[in-house]
């Protein structure tokens, strides 16, 4: 019995050294990330953009969308120039977000509930410039900015 708590308590402290070792700082670029109108944020929340400001800052080449959704739902149509990194597979796949630009997630739900999700795993792993995007994918589509079809 004692050797059992033991193990569990090694195991315990393992995996709290482990974990701690995962999360990534961001890159010392010496910039502030950038302020955008319309977000949000709290305690325990992620932030939200607005279609507008997400729009504005993809005109100018300044956010990186990340497609939550499946690759099935990604290859049916999604934000032009979107990386496709299912919300399951975010912090394991965590070296192929570009940091500095803006994050901008989404998912096919218009409560950010898979996008904010993504966002607050990528705000627990120190990416500070990191949105769910307000009305998601749907909503993209219906105000008429830039899709494709299509794997990666």
């Amino acid at each position: 019995m004692r050797k059992a708590a033991v193990f569990a308590m090694t195991c315990m402290v393992f995996g709290a050294v482990a974990g701690a070792q995962m999360k990534v700082q961001p890159p010392a670029s010496g910039r502030s990330p950038i302020v955008v109108n319309g977000a949000s944020s709290s305690a325990g929340q992620f932030r939200r953009i607005s279609q507008a400001d997400a729009m504005n800052l993809y005109k100018q080449g300044k956010a990186v969308f990340i497609d939550v959704r499946s690759n099935t739902q990604y290859s049916l149509g999604h934000v032009k120039g979107a990386l496709s990194i299912p919300g399951s597979q975010l912090v394991k796949r965590f070296g192929e977000v570009p940091l500095q630009k803006t994050i901008i997630t989404y998912c096919a739900c218009s409560a950010e509930q898979s996008s904010g999700h993504a966002a607050g795993d990528l705000l627990g792993h120190g990416v500070k410039n990191v949105y769910a995007l307000k009305g998601g994918w749907l909503e993209w589509k219906s105000n008429g900015h830039p899709t494709a079809t299509g794997a990666k």
